[in-house]
């Protein structure tokens, strides 16, 4: 049985907008959600243990230890709720992984400067951020718990950006 709900617009149309909940998600997209949430969150933690190595200064290492952390969480909420799907999420392609790392590498050898740092960890959480809303925006029929763990996810992202300004 679906759930609807009504609502008044501004020019006095009724609108029927569908509660997605558990019983009625779109399980396909919902796997392909968790498998994005799970290239997402496992390429952010990786590029930040490659580029830990490089770090010379402790207060935003400290921070980059933090974000590892923090992705260690997520991947493990993504597989429990795969696991509740008897689904395993796809990796992030292994050349994509070996590409950026070799990447990521050779911009920290030219320049070891925090802003560098800064700058580089940037340019990742955008790429993150902007794929996220992109996944949002797109699967508006996924379970609700994988949505909002993307939410929560976003909301990280954009935390870690706003954060990472103050070194540069």
């Amino acid at each position: 049985m679906k759930k609807t709900m009504t609502k008044q617009n501004t020019a006095q149309e009724t609108v029927t907008e569908e509660i997605i909940t558990e019983n009625n998600c779109d399980v396909d997209k919902t796997k392909e959600e968790l498998s994005n949430l799970y290239k997402n969150v496992t390429m952010a933690q990786n590029c930040v243990k490659t580029l830990l190595p490089y770090v010379e200064k402790q207060e935003i290492t400290k921070v980059l230890h933090k974000q590892v952390e923090q992705y260690d969480h997520y991947i493990e909420q993504v597989g429990t709720l795969s696991a509740n799907l008897n689904f395993d999420p796809t990796p992030a392609p292994k050349m994509l992984v070996s590409m950026a790392n070799m990447g990521l590498r050779a911009k920290m050898m030219a320049d070891k400067s925090i802003t560098h740092v800064a700058k580089i960890m940037l340019q990742g959480t955008l790429n993150g951020i902007i794929d996220l809303y992109r996944l949002i925006r797109r699967n508006k029929t996924v379970h609700p718990d994988v949505m909002l763990l993307s939410k929560q996810i976003l909301r990280y992202e954009e935390g870690c950006f706003e954060s990472l300004k103050a070194f540069l």
